[in-house]
């Protein structure tokens, strides 16, 4: 029988035992291994590390902050990096943020197999969840599955580049600098913080309220 590693990410080491914990009860059942990481860095070690098998599952906690070494800006930005370089890693996302922008966008960029808000988390969701990705279909916890049902789906995209716009923004760099950590010119660069602040809602604001709106909406 097929060995499922499961990599369960986040940065609260007592969050991560709780789930080991919970998983216990199907772990023979499903040939689970679990292993933990908790940070963007540790997560990044273990893509370095492997040429070309990762683990089956990722469980992510998208809320994680970014990584010592600038190259993943977030949790999000981290399952892009799972995504590409092991396509056939299933991702489960769970997220504290119960905000339709914050789930559109992860579903517009990591297309995850399962998506999990935090309050809906339980034993039995949990383990729904994991048993449904193992056998290859899709979770979505009830939260999530309410929200996009929601007729005023909204339709807010902020991709990898323009996170780190944010991301470095927030870290206290001026614009004119923003061309030596991102791949863009100036020009593309002030195109995209003027869009952003269109999709965050504060088209005629100043960069202080853009990161505001950004922090609110779980962006960064």
């Amino acid at each position: 029988m097929l060995v499922n590693h499961l990599l369960i990410i986040d940065d609260h080491p007592m969050v991560v035992k709780g789930y080991c914990y919970t998983l216990a009860g199907i772990q023979e059942d499903l040939n689970l291994v679990f292993h933990e990481a908790n940070s963007c860095d540790n997560v990044l070690q273990k893509m370095n590390d492997s040429d070309s098998d990762f683990y089956q599952i990722a469980l992510l906690d998208i809320s994680l902050p970014a990584s010592t070494c600038g190259i993943a800006v977030g949790g999000e930005d981290l399952g892009l990096r799972i995504r590409s370089k092991f396509p056939e890693t299933k991702i489960i996302v769970q997220t504290g943020l119960n905000d339709i922008s914050v789930i559109t966008n992860v579903f517009h960029s990591l297309k995850p197999e399962g998506f999990l808000i935090k309050s809906d988390i339980d034993e039995d969701v949990l383990i729904e969840a994991v048993s449904a990705v193992v056998r290859g279909k899709n979770y979505y916890s009830p939260s999530v599955r309410h929200l996009l049902s929601n007729q005023n789906f909204e339709d807010v995209y902020v991709d990898s580049l323009n996170r780190k716009i944010l991301y470095h923004l927030s870290l206290g760099f001026k614009m004119k600098e923003l061309p030596d950590y991102i791949p863009l010119s100036l020009p593309s660069i002030e195109r995209r913080k003027k869009d952003l602040k269109s999709l965050l809602g504060v088209a005629n604001g100043s960069n202080q309220e853009l990161l505001h709106a950004a922090r609110t909406k779980g962006f960064i």
